[in-house]
């Protein structure tokens, strides 16, 4: 794609990484009304934050996902979160979280660490009347995935086995929040047969230090040029940290709020898998508003459709540019240089009913397309038989006084 900046070659062996500080929050400790940052430790599960906030994050004031809601609010659409898992028990996402799996088995629908819930919050969140943030999709489904093994670590065979879960379970758009270091054969196959089946892969670039104090590794499944690979950039529009060759398709606000597993409060969040998160939300936008486009079509115009970085091109960091959620949801013909798309203005009428799936959607737009066929060919058929009836009968234009040619 037009954004990618380098890519890393394939490692033959894969190696555990672990989750770390799951989502970095930004340095230094919560202001007073701030709601804290996601906690980490290691065996012990993330409980509610004391603090709910009313108003939205700089990131969802820049994206205003809902410029966009008068046209679509993500129905039908399935947004797979490969990672930690994702909680029922969250109020903000009451009824959008299916069973879903866990790679050894049982289903994935709690969340110990946090960050899966917190993440698939930002997609999808719904609104809770009290004026506070929403998901940038709130009426996509959440299909949670479980890869992270009892210390919250993550493998190449895990990694990829939950890819497949989220291929065969449906998904319309995978999100991918962490990467390991190397491609292994298994991860590879994962990754093609997902794009296989027509689904958006969307992973964040690594921003994890690498060894030695050098670059960050080059991470995996974004490494893959198949993969929409996303990095954070910050609200003075900088780009987080990322290898070199590492590669970047597309940039996005790397800072937010995370709904709890439990309760109505939030957690600071941040960084690449924040991100992407963001991009998932609005590629489900994209996914429900034009269900016959293919995932090739929908990563095109996000790219597309991107605010360019300053001097143009692809750059290192941002790839083709920052996100723009409503240019890649209303843009009519989105062509590489384009200017963005203007947001409209005015109040927003938001449509509080659900829509059919997108495959449902897709099926109805070949039913239509089907009929339209069917309608030209009788329109043929009845214009060639009445021609053929005016020459076979007693006069003919040609006879007539006046129509010689």
């Amino acid at each position: 794609m037009t954004g990618r900046v380098g890519r890393g070659r394939a490692g033959a062996v894969g190696m555990l990484v672990s989750l770390g500080v799951l989502v970095a929050p930004p340095a230094g400790s919560a202001a007073a009304g701030e709601p804290p940052a996601l906690p980490a430790t290691a065996g012990r599960c993330v409980g509610p934050s004391p603090v709910t906030v009313r108003e939205a994050p700089w990131a969802l004031r820049l994206l205003a996902p809902q410029t966009s809601w008068p046209l679509t609010r993500g129905a039908g659409v399935v947004v797979a979160v490969v990672d930690t898992g994702v909680s029922a028990a969250a109020p903000a996402l009451a009824g959008a979280v299916r069973p879903g799996a866990d790679v050894t088995g049982g289903r994935a629908d709690s969340d110990c660490a946090g960050r899966g819930t917190a993440l698939a919050g930002i997609v999808a969140a719904r609104p809770a009347g009290d004026g506070g943030p929403t998901g940038i999709a709130p009426d996509a489904e959440i299909l949670p995935v479980r890869i992270t093994d009892a210390n919250r670590r993550i493998s190449p065979a895990r990694l990829a086995a939950g890819i497949r879960l989220a291929t065969t379970a449906g998904a319309d758009v995978i999100l991918v929040a962490a990467g390991v270091t190397s491609a292994t054969p298994e991860l590879t196959d994962a990754v093609g047969a997902a794009v296989a089946r027509d689904i958006l892969v969307v992973a964040a670039v690594t921003d994890r230090g690498g060894e030695n104090g050098g670059d960050p590794p080059v991470g995996y499944p974004a490494g893959f040029p198949t993969v929409l690979a996303v990095n954070a950039v910050g609200v003075d529009g900088a780009a987080g940290p990322v290898a070199a060759d590492a590669g970047t398709d597309l940039a996005a606000p790397g800072a937010g709020l995370g709904i709890a597993p439990r309760g109505s409060g939030h957690y600071r969040v941040g960084g690449a898998p924040v991100a992407a998160a963001y991009v998932a939300g609005v590629a489900a936008l994209v996914r429900a508003y034009h269900p016959g486009l293919s995932q090739a079509e929908v990563r095109a115009r996000l790219e597309r459709t991107a605010i360019p970085a300053p001097g143009g091109g692809p750059t290192p960091g941002v790839g083709g540019g920052t996100l723009d959620a409503y240019a890649a949801v209303a843009a009519l013909a989105p062509r590489q240089g384009d200017p963005p798309v203007p947001v409209a203005a005015g109040p927003l009428v938001v449509p509080t009913a659900a829509g059919p799936s997108r495959a449902a959607r897709v099926a109805g737009l070949t039913v239509l397309g089907a009929l339209v066929v069917a309608l030209l060919v009788a329109a043929a058929t009845l214009t060639r038989a009445g021609r053929t009836r005016r020459r076979r009968g007693k006069v003919t234009v040609a006879d007539l006084p006046g129509q010689h040619r």
